[in-house]
């Protein structure tokens, strides 16, 4: 028989459970950038900054403490949840570049396909 601290856990729940914070910061990350997205009127405009900075303020504290309390693994979670933040207060920019790369990866494989 294993250790405890060698047993596989039995779904989800206990793999969270052991990184609260990670995963509340990835969950308002992504609440501020659906937030953002959905309130923002043109596209190529900037969100209010009323909504997305305190999003990823909220985001900021709940990824500090995770880090505080050394989740392990949960780097990933926090990060992601910082980066959905961090996008939402420039979505407008944020996805006129995405647009951008885009077409340009696509012009660069039609012609490198032709040439």
């Amino acid at each position: 028989m294993r250790p405890a601290h060698l047993q596989r856990p039995d779904g989800a729940g206990p793999w969270l459970a052991a990184r609260k914070a990670a995963a509340v910061a990835l969950a308002l990350g992504a609440l501020s950038f659906l937030l953002a997205a959905v309130v923002q009127g043109e596209l190529s405009s900037l969100p209010d900054r009323r909504l997305t900075i305190p999003g990823f303020a909220a985001t900021a504290i709940a990824a500090g403490a995770s880090i505080a309390r050394r989740e392990p693994q949960g780097y990933w979670l926090w990060a992601l949840g910082l980066g959905l933040a961090g996008a939402a207060i420039v979505l407008g920019w944020f996805l006129m570049l995405a647009i951008v790369l885009g077409a340009t990866a696509i012009a660069i494989l039609i012609l490198h396909a032709v040439m």
